[in-house]
């Protein structure tokens, strides 16, 4: 059995022309048995109808033959006659021959051929037609396999590996779709909270400019506030517009005065918050500059802010502390804080604490991811927790380059 086996195991193996080789005995054996007994049957039936439907004629012929011990013989042997229809049969009896056997041995080839077909052909090429529909149709996660390693079985393997390419190329471009798409909804995130910014400053001179309230040297804070703004709006729109994914973000440092930018950071939240009890605290120890993105930094703050006031009830406290390696930013609301889910999955994107009733429509799942994103790139990490108030989270950047 063993020996058997190994037979029909490196069959599996030969090449189709040598496999086609193979069949040709076959078909040879099987032509020559069919013809031999063609060739014996209609001297059969020749001599019979020759015994039954002739009559002997007058004259006839010589016949030499030779008998056991080789010697040779001669016997007169009258010529037979057919008459009438008999002469037709007979004479198509005799010539049988010369029609049969060819026919016959065309047929033993078309045999040959078909059983070759059914045998090393046709599972195949149902393989690859059902493959090439299910592709044609853009069903690409499927396997195309054929057990033989001939020439079908070669060709069904490239023909995988093309469908492999397929899918790889459109699962790579649905990755960049979805990227583009994330980036676009990421995009359009982060710019409602400088436009907010912009709405408060824009209110607050509308309320009190109008009636002289307002000193001039105040106006031109305000107004170079606004002017901040804008401008960091169009270098976040040029940044942006510069890369293909969020990640490809790089920080750039530069050397920033502690009090300075957390006064920037109060007055931000404060707007932001407006409505709302809003706290700021900074520990600096002693430290005048920081070295960060002032960008990335504010990008993030104005996120967290913006979290906590849509999810606090009256309060969200912020606190700014930095050290030699890099600050920290704290954001903590009086809100009903994460879920356990969401302490898992609220920096991934697109995550919505459906069991939070504070979550509002227009809350895309976006805010925390980019934060963690930005983060990261700036050499540090976001971290989620819960206070005994709220929800807590904390911004690391680390200072080094």
């Amino acid at each position: 059995m063993g020996k058997i086996r190994e037979f029909f195991r490196q069959k599996r193996n030969v090449s189709l022309k040598w496999c086609f080789f193979l069949y040709l005995p076959i078909c040879a054996v099987i032509a020559f048995a069919g013809s031999f007994f063609i060739g014996v049957s209609t001297n059969y039936v020749q001599s019979w109808y020759r015994a039954k439907y002739s009559a002997p004629e007058e004259g006839g012929h010589i016949e030499i033959y030779f008998d056991d011990n080789g010697n040779p013989l001669t016997a007169y042997v009258k010529d037979t006659v057919f008459i009438g229809k008999h002469s037709v049969v007979y004479n198509i009896i005799s010539g049988a021959q010369v029609f049969l056997i060819p026919a016959w041995v065309i047929l033993c080839v078309g045999f040959t051929g078909k059983i070759f077909y059914s045998r090393e052909l046709k599972e195949p090429i149902t393989v690859l037609m059902n493959a090439s529909k299910k592709i044609s149709e853009n069903q690409l996660d499927f396997e195309i396999y054929y057990y033989k390693k001939n020439e079908m079985g070669l060709l069904c393997s490239a023909f995988d590996d093309m469908r492999k390419a397929l899918f790889e190329n459109n699962r790579e471009l649905w990755h960049a779709l979805e990227e583009r798409k994330r980036l676009n909804s990421a995009f359009s995130h982060d710019l409602r909270t400088p436009l907010t910014v912009l709405k408060g400053y824009a209110e607050f001179l509308e309320r009190y400019s109008a009636d002289g309230k307002i000193t001039q040297e105040k106006l031109t804070e305000v107004l170079g506030k606004m002017t901040g703004q804008i401008v960091r709006l169009e270098h976040y729109t040029q940044k942006m517009s510069s890369v293909q994914k969020i990640e490809d973000i790089t920080a750039c440092y530069e050397e920033i005065s502690v009090k300075e930018f957390s006064e920037q950071l109060s007055k931000s939240g404060e707007l932001i918050c407006k409505g709302k009890d809003f706290g700021f605290a900074v520990t600096a120890e002693d430290q005048e500059k920081i070295s960060a993105d002032a960008e990335i930094v504010m990008q993030v703050y104005e996120n967290l802010v913006s979290n906590a006031a849509r999810y606090a009830r009256e309060k969200i406290c912020v606190s700014f502390t930095a050290e030699e390696n890099g600050f920290f930013i704290e954001v903590c609301d009086d809100g009903e804080g994460f879920s356990a889910e969401g302490l898992k999955k609220a920096a991934e994107p697109f995550f919505r604490d459906e069991n939070n009733k504070d979550a509002g429509k227009n809350h895309f799942g976006l805010g925390l991811y980019i934060c963690r994103v930005l983060c990261e790139k700036h050499g540090g990490r976001l971290i989620l927790g819960n206070s005994s108030a709220g929800g807590k989270v904390t911004a690391f950047f680390s200072q080094s380059r």
